[in-house]
């Protein structure tokens, strides 16, 4: 019976063992314990970098947080023939509007319709 060697596992190159035959796998073939640190590290990094990615995507970060001063956004029911100036107007009965109603258009576009949902800042 004969036996035989498969070329990939065995090279010329490989140093006999005591017994006269090749080592199946060299100590160069297997990596490192500092190659297995570097990637552990690295794909540590990548995961940390993901989950960053993911969060500040998200919006989930507080840039600005809330003062103490502050109100939250309200909102207001459009009806037939109100315009963001007179929305504006009962929101500050006297007094200059026109910073409001800037803020207003920045938040809901300058074009309203019946039934729409304003944001009032």
């Amino acid at each position: 019976m004969s036996t035989t060697i498969d070329p990939l596992l065995f090279s010329p190159h490989m140093p006999r063992t005591s017994s006269g035959r090749a080592q199946a796998i060299s100590r160069k073939a297997r990596p490192s314990e500092r190659t297995f640190r570097r990637r552990r590290r690295v794909l540590g990094v990548g995961v940390v970098f993901m989950v960053a990615t993911a969060v500040i995507a998200s919006g989930a970060v507080a840039s600005d947080p809330l003062q103490e001063n502050t109100s939250v956004p309200r909102t207001v029911i459009a009806q037939h023939g109100d315009t963001l100036w007179d929305i504006a107007r009962t929101i500050v009965p006297e007094g200059s509007i026109g910073d409001l109603v800037t803020d207003m258009v920045r938040l809901n576009g300058s074009h309203i319709e019946p039934g729409q949902v304003i944001r009032i800042p």
